[in-house]
């Protein structure tokens, strides 16, 4: 049985709060989650970019925003690289030593322009702690593709009727392969 859940949906179908969710009920239980998230940043209600966070020290950096004049660009955000690369070779570095599980939000186009970033993630795929990511939806190829077809990952798709359910069917499964 895989130990490294896939959490995917359209934009806005509730995909990191599933992972919240998740996180909150592991928690509580007394495991450490460790890895990263990659919150909106927002200015009167217009998203305006992205940052990366390490889940275990909240340190984080800016990843994306729609004022930087440089670095890869997805839509209408630059890509700060060095920003990804510094929080995650941090972050999976303290979480492969002393988390209980891995937390990935998301593996999509901004967070792969990122060799570090790629680098940790199968490396995280390949380690013995249960990992749960959200993955980007429609994305089938590259890097996002390799993750999808991998035979030790089970997805599962975030809709109105999986919302409510999935924080606590995948809870269950990572306390049993923990």
């Amino acid at each position: 049985m895989p130990n490294n859940y896939l959490i995917t949906g359209p934009p806005q179908s509730g995909k990191t709060t599933v992972i919240e969710n998740i996180a909150d009920q592991l928690d509580t239980n007394g495991y450490q989650p460790g890895g990263i998230y990659c919150p909106e940043v927002r200015s009167d209600q217009e998203r305006h970019g992205f940052e990366i966070v390490n889940i275990m020290t909240g340190e984080s950096e800016t990843l994306a925003h729609v004022d930087y004049d440089e670095g890869p660009q997805v839509g209408k955000y630059r890509v700060n690289v060095a920003n990804i690369d510094a929080v995650c070779a941090a972050a999976f570095s303290h979480a492969f030593d002393s988390a209980d599980f891995l937390i990935v939000d998301e593996i999509a186009p901004m967070e792969v322009a990122s060799e570090e970033f790629t680098r940790q993630i199968r490396r995280a795929l390949d380690a013995d702690l249960p990992l749960i990511a959200a993955i980007h939806y429609d994305a089938t190829d590259g890097f996002i593709g390799e993750v999808k077809d991998r035979t030790d990952t089970e997805t599962f798709e975030v809709t109105e009727a999986t919302r409510d359910m999935l924080p606590s069917t995948l809870t269950e499964r990572m306390i049993i392969d923990s």
